[in-house]
């Protein structure tokens, strides 16, 4: 029985993954429940952080890191161009059938890789060095103003109801 994956952060703070969250979590290239996420999600999450760097170019700055993901990988090399075509995991090109793996080793190597390094863009809000001391308004004290005695007045207490007679 395969067991579901509950999509939650790590931290506790948040029940759902969503990229304002994750994009300023300093635990990102560490979580595995963003990993999940963003496997599935990254075009969403990538046109998120773009759009905030656009929009406020003056307050937030994109950082990128690398998130490593430890497994088996194959990655294939075109032979003619030199440049990495794929990494495929090793679970799906053993489900693939003789004649697929055949076609897809066809004038490219294969090499097994232990690390896939995934690039993962972080917003930081940027710094800003203060020159001269912050100075803040005096507040003005108020005089205290004559307070009235208020007097209160007695509460009457509620009548006891009586057994009603059948």
């Amino acid at each position: 029985m395969k067991k579901s994956r509950l999509l939650t952060c790590e931290l506790k703070r948040h029940r759902q993954i969503t990229p304002s969250l994750c994009s300023v979590c300093p635990r990102i290239q560490r979580c595995r429940a963003f990993r999940i996420w963003y496997r599935q999600n990254s075009r969403e999450y990538l046109d998120f952080v773009t759009e905030i760097c656009r929009k406020f170019p003056d307050k937030y700055s994109m950082e990128v890191s690398f998130m490593a993901e430890k497994q088996t990988f194959v990655q294939i090399v075109d032979m003619a161009t030199g440049k990495i075509d794929r990494i495929v995991n090793l679970s799906e090109i053993a489900a693939m059938t003789a004649e697929e793996k055949l076609a897809l080793s066809r004038n490219k190597n294969l090499f097994i890789v232990t690390h896939r390094l995934e690039p993962i863009v972080k917003v930081e809000l940027k710094r800003s060095v203060i020159s001269e001391p912050l100075q803040f308004a005096p507040q003005e004290e108020k005089a205290p103003e004559p307070s009235e005695e208020v007097t209160k007045e007695p509460v009457e207490a509620p009548k006891p109801r009586g057994r009603r007679k059948s």
